[in-house]
């Protein structure tokens, strides 16, 4: 049969009919709710890339089902942590291989469009061709961008556009074929490549965050400010995702030593059970010995946890992080500030 795979190898595959396998997988109920997601355009798309696919068998299916698993997980310890954590994390579980072949398939999803070539551009250069184009074209440009770039290009804006730009990221979603066919004409005017469109989720609140982490703390505080103006719950659901568990290793020892003072020796065990090497140095360093031992202690002592209660613990931690510095008890610098944090 003409449609008929050749073989039970995923990566042969590309993207469409990745999808349109995933959907034959799922079954007709389930792949009508993942469907009613979709554009017109996209649905078009994977209906003919299915109606191409014909017999499928079952190793394919299970393969491209274990890849996409694997991504998702990935991906989701991504958010959480990094890319250092995911790995830390995934090679624990799967073993170091198997992890980076996952991690390298997750790295490699975005590339191929004129996005990539933004990385090589210094970013006032981005700033000042983008500056004049439409606030929403600025902020699905700065979408697709990583955060390390997308901080300092928004903070090199002009100080009216960083929090409105800051705001339309925050709140985007997927962008409409003729949104971004205006993307590609103003990324046409500056570096010629062609504008793969890729209809995915590319903004949120917490890459706005991770945007923000990037800059001085005087300018993201006024960035802020100005998306309180436009919408206070949006502005606050960036700012409680500005600062999570992990990021406890950019804290000096003095500010360590005094988030230790409201943490229950419990709590604090159950937030590391699922975090990384660094973070638990970081800790225990700025423990005494006989502290340090009964934290191990309590952390063996709790044995197997769901990955849920873990979460909460630390985020609890972060919230009072956050409290700590709205009390003036603490100082965060942003990631990409000079400034050490400074601890009352």
């Amino acid at each position: 049969m003409a449609g008929d795979r050749p073989n039970n190898n995923p990566s042969s595959l590309n993207g469409r009919q990745k999808a349109a396998i995933l959907l034959i997988s799922l079954g007709s109920e389930l792949s009508s709710q993942v469907l009613k997601m979709m554009s017109d355009e996209e649905i078009e798309v994977l209906s003919a890339e299915i109606a191409r696919t014909g017999t499928v068998n079952t190793e394919l299916k299970n393969a491209v089902l274990e890849e996409f698993y694997e991504t998702m997980l990935a991906r989701g310890y991504i958010a959480q942590g990094g890319m250092d954590f995911a790995r830390e994390v995934l090679t624990k579980a799967l073993g170091e291989h198997r992890t980076e072949r996952i991690l390298n398939r997750v790295e490699g999803l975005g590339e191929g469009t004129s996005f990539e070539l933004l990385r090589k551009v210094d970013p006032e250069t981005i700033a000042n061709f983008l500056k004049n184009e439409h606030v929403q074209t600025i902020a699905l440009v700065l979408a697709n961008l990583d955060p390390s770039l997308m901080g300092p290009v928004i903070a090199k804006l002009p100080p009216e556009l960083q929090p409105v730009v800051a705001y339309r990221i925050a709140t985007m979603d997927k962008p409409s074929p003729e949104v971004l066919h205006a993307i590609e004409e103003v990324l046409e005017k500056h570096i010629s490549s062609d504008f793969e469109q890729v209809a995915t989720k590319m903004g949120g609140t917490k890459k706005v965050a991770e945007a923000m982490n990037e800059i001085d703390t005087d300018m993201w505080q006024d960035i802020l400010e100005g998306m309180e103006e436009i919408d206070p719950e949006v502005a606050a659901e960036v700012k409680s995702q500005m600062f999570v568990f992990n990021d406890i290793v950019l804290l000096d020892n003095r500010s360590v030593q005094e988030l230790l003072k409201e943490i229950e020796t419990k709590e604090l065990a159950v937030a590391l059970k699922a975090a990384t090497n660094e973070v638990k140095d970081k800790i225990l360093s700025n423990m005494s010995k006989r502290a340090a031992e009964g934290l191990k202690e309590e952390i063996e002592y709790l044995g197997p946890m769901r990955l849920i209660e873990v979460e909460a613990a630390q985020q609890r931690i972060a919230d009072t992080v956050r409290r700590l510095e709205e009390e003036g008890r603490i100082i965060i610098a942003g990631r990409g500030g000079a400034t050490s944090v400074i601890v009352e």
